[in-house]
């Protein structure tokens, strides 16, 4: 089996200096265990640069996005390190490391996107189509120790996509989000469906909204904060406040991206008998709890959506189908990282850019 984790050792002292020290990278690091009682915090400094091997190619990463995904990690979320952790899920890069690239096909100089659930490759799961559910899967910047909010991460060709040269980093670095959205919206079955909602404040939310009303033009945005609304709008979707839809039960079909107690309700509540939830968020909050006798005798079907393939979101991406561009709040550099964090639980604030090398 391949090993499914990257290695990172002890941070050194932080260092806001715009290049690495030999042997080192700079990156967004995670510590404390939940498990220890220590509260995590967030802090830039260095650690060792990942190694290669011939299953994993070195990747120079240039833009990450940082999301509230990052915020519930940086809050907890994921299962508890013993040692320090590398934040960052979504990244596109440049392949670095030339012996990994020419073993993977992929040439030095190549700029990819970088799936970030690491699979084994060799389990059952693995050969029955079923490799992002790998039993020993880790997801970066989640649960593996590298993610992607760093100067290099080393990761298995299979998680390379090579991007075309239409499509610039600022949007290729939405794939990962766009193909989660995507997801969900294909555990839903959209198409067909005369009453279908997304429910959500979050990048995933307008995502998943967007990607509903291709094949559902029926579909609507539900949201609590009015600045979702208002981001809805200028996307051409039909939306509606949460406070303002009452619970008729009428919804046939039900995404909810926000991955909490009360819009899992919610979202029960606003499904017809027979009706699909589709849970699709994750987040550090309180263990959910929904009315389990209402979904029983209503006969609710309950489903999960989680990661997708990137290679649809990039085409969508570069045909533009989908222009991202609205939902980014600011550009900031790798150390700017850990400051703004908290702002990620602004409303409004979908997705931050994050300029890691050129």
């Amino acid at each position: 089996m391949n090993d499914a984790r990257s290695t990172v050792d002890t941070p050194t002292s932080g260092n806001t200096g715009s290049r690495s020290l030999s042997g080192s990278m700079h990156a967004v690091i995670r510590r404390g265990s939940a498990a220890a009682g220590e509260s995590p915090r967030v802090e830039f400094g260095s650690i060792a640069r990942p190694t290669t091997s011939p299953s994993r190619v070195l990747v120079r990463v240039t833009t990450a996005l940082l999301t509230p995904l990052e915020r519930e990690v940086a809050r907890g979320l994921g299962t508890d390190a013993a040692g320090p952790r590398v934040l960052g899920t979504s990244l596109v890069g440049v392949v670095e490391d030339p012996s990994a690239a020419s073993s993977s096909g992929l040439a030095r100089g190549t700029r990819v996107a970088v799936h970030p659930v690491v699979s084994c490759g060799v389990c059952e799961r693995c050969h029955g189509g079923l490799a992002l559910h790998c039993a020993a899967r880790t997801i970066l910047g989640f649960d593996d120790a590298c993610g992607g909010l760093a100067e290099f991460v080393a990761v298995p060709s299979a998680n390379l996509v090579a991007l075309p040269k239409e499509l610039d980093d600022d949007r290729a670095v939405f794939a990962v989000s766009l193909a989660r959205a995507m997801q969900a919206v294909r555990r839903g079955g959209v198409e067909g469906k005369t009453f279908a909602s997304v429910l959500g404040d979050d990048l995933i939310a307008i995502l998943a909204a967007v990607v509903a009303v291709e094949e559902n033009p029926l579909a609507r945005l539900v949201a609590v904060h009015e600045s979702t609304l208002r981001i809805a709008e200028q996307f051409g979707i039909r939306h509606r406040a949460l406070q303002e839809t009452g619970r008729r039960g009428d919804q046939e079909l039900v995404i909810d991206t926000a991955g909490s107690a009360e819009t899992l309700l919610a979202a029960a509540r606003m499904v017809r008998p027979r009706g699909h939830v589709i849970a699709a968020g994750v987040s550090a909050r309180a263990t959910v709890a929904v009315e389990l006798s209402h979904i029983a005798l209503d006969e609710i079907e309950l489903r999960g959506a989680g990661f997708g393939p990137l290679a649809g979101a990039i085409d969508r991406l570069a045909r533009r189908v989908v222009d991202p561009s609205p939902l980014v709040s600011r550009r900031i550099a790798l150390q700017d990282v850990p400051r703004v964090i908290p702002n990620l639980a602004e409303p409004g604030t979908f997705a931050m850019l994050v300029q890691v090398s050129r």
